[in-house]
């Protein structure tokens, strides 16, 4: 199974994503601290997908990305973007940081499946 990765501060937004997630056939780890989550990717864990939010205390979602980067077999990883930011400036930034995609919050739980189901191209 693919493994997706949700980096978040917000226990509240962990726990509709692991809702929303829940029926798909996909394995999920969930962290609340965006440098946690790059040091298990340093170690070696290599997720398939991972979802991030943007505004998070210590390390945020562009700091998090650029670090992704750093790592030789997550250069290519996808990322999406889950953030109540919706400024095309920041948009860019993130695209120019090898960002996948932007989901903006509130999200609908079919909003994050499709957008799950396509990058990791799972049946329908």
């Amino acid at each position: 199974m693919p493994l997706v990765i949700f980096i978040d501060d917000s226990e509240t937004a962990l726990a509709s994503t692991k809702m929303v997630t829940s029926s798909m056939p996909i394995e999920v780890k969930q962290y609340t601290q965006a440098e946690v989550a790059l040091a298990e990717i340093q170690a070696g864990m290599t997720p398939d997908l991972i979802i991030t939010d943007l505004n998070m205390p210590v390390m945020n979602g562009f700091e998090f990305l650029q670090g992704l980067r750093q790592i030789p077999s997550t250069k290519r990883t996808p990322c999406l973007m889950l953030t109540t930011e919706t400024k095309d400036e920041m948009k860019q930034k993130g695209k120019a940081l090898g960002l996948t995609g932007w989901i903006v919050k509130p999200f609908s739980p079919t909003q994050l499946k499709q957008a799950i189901t396509r990058v990791l191209r799972l049946p329908a």
